[in-house]
């Protein structure tokens, strides 16, 4: 039972396909696999596979030109504005897709770099992005409502200029129409309403 157990846990770090290729193996010479172990795998490949909420993004692949505002003094203050290239695909056999943006941001040269799936364990919509404008990490969870088809998800932020750790903020996806969507950032701790980051992007192809 060990075994089994450890070849479990390597599921989640590598991927189920190992695990049941490993177990497959063990089968083979002579060590089977119990009802429950078996159960347990087919589990583990259920969670693993794309499935119908996966399709919601597929929306957001193809080449998207964006417009970046930023509201330094919150919501109508004067933003300063700034242009950019995303280029969205599908990665990891259609589990995440992949966003590689290129642009400019306050002036400066601005590339970053996310992934948007679904998590079939915990059933929320998952996001992460990184860029060249810090070290830190963004991650975010949340869902898309079944009549707007908004995505709606939460995470933190920092504001090192406050000593602030783990600001709570909303991050709001919009899509207008087959080649319009818009991506918020909402800063909760000053407000439901009050965006600091607005970007509209614009399908290319």
């Amino acid at each position: 039972m060990k075994r089994y157990t450890i070849l479990l846990a390597l599921a989640l770090v590598l991927g189920v396909t190992f695990a049941a290729s490993a177990l497959v193996g063990d089968q083979e010479q002579g060590g089977g696999m119990t009802a429950e172990q078996q159960a347990e795998m087919a589990l583990w490949a259920k969670l693993a596979a794309p499935g119908d909420h996966h399709k919601h993004l597929d929306y957001f692949v193809g080449t998207w030109k964006t417009k970046t505002k930023i509201y330094m003094g919150g919501p109508g203050s004067p933003a300063m504005e700034s242009e950019g290239t995303s280029v969205m695909k599908w990665v990891l056999d259609g589990r995440f897709i992949q966003d590689v943006h290129k642009g400019t941001m306050m002036g400066q040269p601005y590339e970053g770099f996310g992934m948007t799936g679904y998590d079939n364990f915990r059933n929320l919509y998952v996001s992460s992005w990184y860029s060249n404008m810090g070290t830190n990490a963004l991650t975010m969870a949340g869902m898309r409502h079944p009549e707007t088809g908004v995505f709606t998800y939460y995470g933190e932020m920092d504001e090192p200029a406050l000593k602030v750790v783990g600001r709570t903020v909303k991050y709001v996806t919009k899509i207008i129409d087959a080649d319009h969507h818009t991506f918020d950032i909402i800063d909760l701790h000053a407000g439901d309403d009050y965006t600091v980051i607005s970007i509209t992007y614009s399908r290319v192809k």
